[in-house]
């Protein structure tokens, strides 16, 4: 697995997603597990100090897995936008 962005993936999901299409099957098939593995990270960041900037997280880190998770975007933010609603 030499991608970075498998090697994460595979990390959040608990197990191997060694090429691109196994990294979007699994986040189509769930992509709570990714939202809330990146709203974690939000919370544990201390860059993260309001609601928008933890909106701008997920979207940097959203573009950084770039065309895996293109498809299965959406959900992740809604998703991550309801955990980020219980902040306010």
């Amino acid at each position: 697995m030499s991608d970075t962005r498998h090697r994460q993936l595979s990390r959040i999901y608990g197990r191997p997603l060694e090429s691109d299409d196994d990294a979007r099957a699994a986040i189509r098939r769930d992509p709570g597990i990714l939202a809330s593995a990146l709203f974690e990270e939000c919370v544990q960041s201390d860059d993260v100090t309001s609601i928008e900037t933890a909106r701008a997280y997920l979207e940097d880190r959203l573009e950084f897995l770039g065309d895996l998770v293109r498809e299965g975007a959406e959900p992740v933010r809604q998703t991550f936008e309801a955990r980020v609603a219980a902040w306010q």
